[in-house]
């Protein structure tokens, strides 16, 4: 599990069951009051060489943007969900290269909010829809501070129509692997030699070659 340096949060978690837990599991590491996840000031006048130091933190809040934006590729919706940023340093990450200094992990609370919002347009389509939930983090990688994966997949996995999908880079599944999915959960995993990991893909999980 991910040990931050330092925890910066918005005094609103404390009304979700996870931002109680967190602020429990993570109780003896320094923390920071914050009014907004996606302004943090003190971040933003930072110098970018600090930027590695800045990935070491861990922002908890609550997402107030919840807009569906239709997709092409892989899915029907890009769709706002549990993460944003994330830990490890890829030197083409699209996150860094448009957000810069907030492209470190952030995590939101109210994961039940996000979910509702997906069946209700899930269950309003005449079609079965695709959502890509990972496209601004990765989710294997929260699940293993959060749990909210096992938790989205046992939810979701009673609809009777509809897909999740997202991306990762990590191989931390054993944790979802014998949870009943439905056939519903679309897992899309890159595995990278070890030289592009050591030399583009900073802190991603290592493997032989």
């Amino acid at each position: 599990m991910f040990n931050p340096d330092c925890i910066y949060y918005e005094k609103e978690i404390e009304n979700y069951e996870l931002g109680k837990e967190l602020l429990k599991r993570y109780d003896n590491i320094p923390k920071v009051i914050i009014s907004n996840h996606n302004n943090i000031e003190e971040m933003r006048k930072k110098e970018n060489y600090e930027f590695p130091k800045m990935k070491r933190n861990l922002i908890i809040g609550v997402r107030k943007t919840h807009k569906f934006v239709p997709n092409h590729k892989v899915s029907d919706y890009l769709v706002p969900y549990t993460s944003s940023g994330c830990i490890a340093m890829c030197m083409y990450c699209y996150l860094v290269c448009n957000y810069n200094k907030c492209a470190y992990l952030r995590i939101f609370v109210n994961r039940e909010k996000m979910l509702e919002k997906i069946i209700k347009v899930n269950n309003q389509s005449e079609k079965e829809l695709t959502f890509e939930i990972g496209s601004n983090s990765d989710l294997i990688l929260e699940n293993t501070i959060t749990g909210n994966l096992e938790w989205t997949i046992k939810k979701f996995s009673k609809e009777n129509k509809g897909y999740l999908t997202f991306p990762t880079k990590f191989d931390m599944v054993d944790s979802i692997c014998n949870i009943e999915h439905n056939k519903r959960i679309i897992i899309r995993m890159s595995v990278n030699p070890e030289k592009i990991i050591n030399q583009i893909e900073f802190r991603n999980i290592k493997i032989k070659e």
